[in-house]
């Protein structure tokens, strides 16, 4: 499979050697910029599939606050390579949630190997993409199932049934007695199309079914469905409390 890169490096020896990889490796050069300014135009016409993004970069932003403008309008991966390896900007990268990050000065083998496991990431996901579902809206004359559309077919799927909700980046996954459903909806919104009097929030990456709880663990901070113990956070806590008919 062939994947569109776009290069962001203002050292015209090391684009260079960026872009023969990417040729070696049989991918398509999007295009070659040096500053935010004419990365941010290019990418308002079309975008690629991965960004390889130096840190150190001409124009009004440097390659880490480039990365958080374009994450703000398009889920592009980010592959950071730069000479910098000091903590602060490690932090700062680590914040942008890149699928990498490469140090200079490197061997072809290593950028090689680096993009290489970022796209085999990619060509996974967009496999998973393929084979995952889509929660139709749910029906306003009831409250007891969803369809959840696979490819051209839909599933009825009891509300009783779903044990708990868990996030997954951008995605969530739905768990039921028998299946597992990955949904590309985020949890919030997942949960804003379920009746809020059957579900409740225990912590910022699971919800669970209120009827499917069997017992609340105060001293671990954790709700037992089944074999599964979902965790309580600190935040959640009051409010899981507050929500549960306890004497």
């Amino acid at each position: 499979m062939s994947y569109k890169i776009m290069i962001v490096e203002d050292e015209g020896l090391m684009a260079d050697k960026m872009e023969m990889q990417i040729d070696k490796l049989g991918h398509d050069l999007f295009t070659v910029v040096d500053n935010s300014d004419d990365a941010l135009e290019a990418l308002q016409k079309e975008q690629p599939d991965l960004i390889l993004m130096d840190v150190n970069i001409e124009g009004e932003y440097d390659g880490i606050e480039l990365t958080d403008m374009i994450h703000q309008q398009w889920p592009i991966p980010v592959l950071f390579i730069t000479s910098l390896h000091d903590d602060a900007t490690f932090r700062r990268i680590s914040r942008t949630n890149p699928v990498g990050y490469v140090l200079k000065p490197f061997s072809d083998a290593q950028l090689k190997h680096s993009i290489d496991l970022v796209l085999k990431q990619l060509t996974l996901a967009k496999q998973e993409e393929e084979t995952s579902y889509v929660m139709e809206e749910i029906p306003k004359e009831t409250e007891e199932y969803i369809f959840i559309k696979k490819r051209n077919q839909l599933d009825k799927v009891k509300i009783v049934d779903i044990f708990y909700i868990e996030a997954d980046g951008r995605y969530s996954q739905i768990y039921t007695i028998d299946n597992k459903y990955l949904i590309r909806l985020s949890l919030k919104e997942l949960s804003n199309r379920l009746n809020p009097n059957s579900f409740l929030q225990t912590h910022r990456s699971f919800v669970v079914n209120i009827e499917r709880i069997k017992k609340v663990d105060l001293e671990g901070d954790t709700i037992v469905l089944e074999n599964r113990h979902i965790p309580i956070s600190r935040r959640e806590r009051q409010n899981v409390l507050d929500r549960l008919d306890w004497i």
